[in-house]
């Protein structure tokens, strides 16, 4: 029995000096290592550029079909996202509690019940990962994210779509020890 623990001893030993030598080499390393990052996109095939989405997003004028707009969407209707009522009036109200002006509760009621309105998607964002120190891994990420919310009403495009987002520049980091939790532990155990 003292044999076996002296082994352990003996491994657990080597396994720390190997680990500090490579958290030292890790740490010579300059403010920033560099590890493989990855790419997020989203209804990329569509668009050729920022550009040519806004350009075809300018020229969707209200009373155009769901047809058209679909067209130079490059979607069809079942792969968008379909808004709820308050979402449609959150996005046209700014309030989910708003009116339309003008129009008595009655008028503004059935007006919501004949609005359609979906949300489309458009990002491309490049993630650049890299350690910090030893333990606290950095990332980049650049490009933009953004949404695109067209309504309609009977079957006709109701307000020009409705652009948000942007450009997207951020770093974040964390220490690898965010990363293990006990989730993933018990993700890899047999």
């Amino acid at each position: 029995m003292k044999d076996f623990r002296a082994r352990l001893f003996d491994s657990a030993l080597k396994t720390s000096l190997v680990l500090s030598v490579i958290l030292l080499g890790l740490s010579a390393c300059a403010n920033h290592m560099p590890l493989p990052g990855g790419t997020e996109d989203t209804n990329t095939a569509c668009f050729t550029s920022l550009d040519d989405m806004q350009a075809r997003l300018l020229a969707m004028t209200p009373g155009m079909t769901e047809d058209q707009v679909l067209a130079k969407l490059c979607r069809k209707k079942d792969s968008l996202t379909r808004l709820t009522r308050e979402q449609i009036r959150i996005a046209l109200l700014g309030s989910p509690n708003e009116s339309f002006p003008g129009m008595t509760a009655n008028e503004d009621a059935q007006l919501i019940q004949d609005l359609d309105g979906y949300t489309l998607s458009y990002k491309s964002i490049s993630r650049d990962h890299g350690f910090v120190n030893p333990i606290r891994i950095r990332t980049n990420e650049t490009g933009f994210n953004y949404t695109v919310i067209i309504v309609f009403k009977d079957g006709k495009l109701f307000t020009p779509p409705l652009l948000s987002g942007g450009p997207v520049d951020s770093t974040t980091s964390g220490t690898v020890f965010d990363f293990i939790t006990p989730g993933t532990v018990v993700d890899k155990l047999p």
